[in-house]
């Protein structure tokens, strides 16, 4: 395969934007990015691995920044994570099992309905940013009685158990389901949902880019060209997600939102099904 260098750097470009993006909401986004990799030529099964190496690059810089931010939950994070994992675990072992182009049209609607409920939320309230600072969730603070810790808990437990059965389904990390989850069922704070979001997809997306890089599914030249601007990117745009108030980090949410909910959902109508997200 002929590889034009030109058209490599541009991609690096637009990587940056991606991830510039993806940091400052909390989502990796590498549904929008694999598309622009796969125009290289490279195969389907490469280009997969090496998004997700990308995906995974910036995600930490973007986890590192927002964990420095104070931007992250880290009792959610060890539940959602570890209960995400397992989940997940057991979703890869029925993928043959299950249709998947039904459940990537599922995932589309819900991310869609959830972009819809976030983007809903913040019109016409001026109260928005006063009530999820009262609301947030605080898992540490002294004043949460017991036994809404356990539920609080259990409940965690559950959300990233079948996001993690989910994804396992269809080869995704769901961040864009785990995010408004967490802010809309939870009521955690936009930032913290943000930031947690992202330090879980770079756990698991560690996780996913190691076994293609077992499997010898990842380009070397792409990864090396690619990577850095994500990482870059990743690490910016978690600067500035403080800057924003919460009723306009949820609006922003809610739009990127519903250009990722439809590109999943068009993706198995138009015969791609490969994706990470």
């Amino acid at each position: 395969m002929e590889i034009n260098f030109i058209y490599l750097f541009f991609l690096s470009a637009v990587g940056f934007i991606i991830s510039f993006i993806g940091g400052l909401v909390g989502l990796v986004l590498g549904v929008i990015r694999l598309p622009f990799i796969l125009s290289t030529g490279l195969n389907v099964t490469d280009s997969v691995g090496t998004n997700i190496g990308v995906s995974t690059l910036g995600a930490i810089t973007a986890a590192i920044q927002h964990i420095r931010n104070k931007n992250i939950s880290f009792t959610i994070f060890i539940i959602m994570a570890s209960t995400g994992a397992i989940g997940a675990f057991f979703g890869a072992l029925l993928t043959k099992n299950v249709p998947i182009n039904f459940f990537l049209i599922l995932i589309g609607l819900i991310i869609s309905y959830e972009s819809f409920t976030l983007l809903k939320s913040t019109i016409n309230n001026s109260n928005e940013d006063k009530k999820i600072t009262e609301n947030k969730l605080n898992l540490n603070h002294k004043s949460v009685k017991q036994k809404n810790l356990y539920y609080d808990i259990l409940i965690q437990s559950i959300i990233g158990f079948f996001i993690g059965i989910l994804g396992g389904l269809v080869g995704l990390v769901l961040g864009s389901i785990r995010l408004p989850t967490m802010i809309n069922l939870l009521k955690t704070e936009p930032k913290i949902a943000v930031g947690t979001n992202m330090l879980i997809s770079s756990v698991m997306g560690m996780s996913g880019f190691l076994g293609h890089m077992i499997n010898n599914e990842v380009n070397s030249l792409y990864l090396i060209v690619l990577g850095p601007s994500a990482m870059i990117g990743g690490f910016l745009g978690a600067r500035y997600t403080n800057r924003l108030s919460p009723s306009t980090l949820k609006k922003l949410i809610g739009i990127v939102l519903a250009i990722v909910g439809t590109v999943i959902f068009i993706s198995p109508l138009v015969g791609f099904n490969m994706l990470y997200s």
